[in-house]
């Protein structure tokens, strides 16, 4: 069975680019977790919080947004259309993921949890990355 480099070509860079989003996603929010951290312990209070972390949110949405269309554009323009479902499912992964992400983040800025709670809480999505490969 011969593949075709086309094909091969569009597999690569979508992984590229993946992993890339990636990383800019979770190294980005590693730093705002300090800061948010630094913020509830001096004291700011929550509604002075919230939209700085809806903003970081809306950020990783967008960013997983462009990952996969970027995927879905590289695995047509490769004359594969059959990664689809695949793409669809770790788009929706991701979105789920920055969710529970930034529920944990609210809940720490309005003091529903604690800092280790909040540290042990955001483990996931950087196990994730360790799944990835990405540390």
């Amino acid at each position: 069975m011969k593949l075709n480099i086309g094909v091969i070509i569009g597999i690569a860079s979508a992984i590229v680019v993946f992993i890339i989003v990636l990383i800019i996603i979770f190294y980005v929010n590693s730093d705002f977790d300090q800061q948010l951290i630094y913020q509830v312990n001096k004291g700011v209070p929550a509604d002075k919080l919230i939209p700085q972390i809806d903003k970081e949110t809306e950020k990783l949405q967008i960013n997983a947004r462009r990952s996969y269309e970027s995927n879905l554009i590289n695995n047509n323009m490769g004359g594969n259309s059959n990664n689809y479902d695949y793409y669809t499912q770790m788009y929706e992964n991701e979105m789920r993921i920055i969710s529970e992400y930034n529920n944990t983040q609210e809940k720490f800025a309005e003091r529903l949890i604690t800092k280790e709670q909040f540290l042990q809480d955001i483990k996931n999505p950087k196990e994730f990355m360790k799944i990835m490969n990405l540390n």
